[in-house]
């Protein structure tokens, strides 16, 4: 018994213990060792069975997935083609807002506003050259501006503004297209400035 508590008995089983767990271990791994290919293999037969599965939903939602993606496709280019209609008609609208505010110039320009201010004096010019003969006042007149002229006329009975109309023709030739010119503004003469006619 003296040798089964001994230091080095103890030691001796030791070892042996190790050495016995150790090529027991080693004995199973080799038994247990499965080479890398037959792995591959066997998952790919797994992966392969399952991708091999049918899912009549899945494909179901596949096709409408897909559906919807040409949907959108044709939603997109719907919306680009409205897209560049939309920048065309803008620009074509900006084109005529431009021409109206064109005319627009262009006509008020032709058209001879009368302010408020000056019809009282206009009056009494009209009055004097009333009383004046036709000739006498074309003369007069012809040495004014288009504006100042029409102005005139504007307040004179059309007995009066006839005669005149009729002297400035007889000065020659470019003061009877003048006096042609002064006719056609008169008819559009308005008494109201600009900032009065708007509402």
């Amino acid at each position: 018994m003296k040798i089964l508590s001994s230091s080095w008995f103890v030691a001796l089983v030791g070892s042996l213990a190790y050495l016995g767990t150790t090529l027991f271990c080693f004995s199973i791994a080799k038994l247990g060792t499965i080479h890398p290919t037959t792995v591959a293999e066997e998952d790919h037969a797994i992966l392969t069975e399952s991708w091999g599965f049918k899912n009549p939903e899945l494909d179901q939602m596949i096709v409408e997935l897909k559906q919807e993606k040409e949907a959108l496709s044709l939603r997109a280019q719907q919306l680009k083609e409205l897209e560049a209609r939309l920048a065309s008609e803008r620009q074509e609208i900006k084109a005529v807002t431009d021409a109206v505010s064109r005319l627009q110039r262009e006509l008020d320009q032709s058209v001879l506003r009368i302010k408020q201010e000056e019809i009282p004096n206009l009056k009494k010019l009209a009055k004097v050259h009333a009383a004046m003969s036709a000739e006498g006042s074309a003369n007069i007149l012809k040495e004014e501006t288009d504006e100042e002229i029409l102005k005139v006329l504007f307040y004179l009975k059309p007995t009066e503004t006839g005669p005149i109309v009729e002297a400035f023709g007889k000065l020659g030739k470019a003061e009877a297209q003048r006096a042609a010119q002064l006719t056609e503004r008169l008819r559009r003469t308005t008494e109201n400035p600009p900032e009065k006619a708007k509402p």
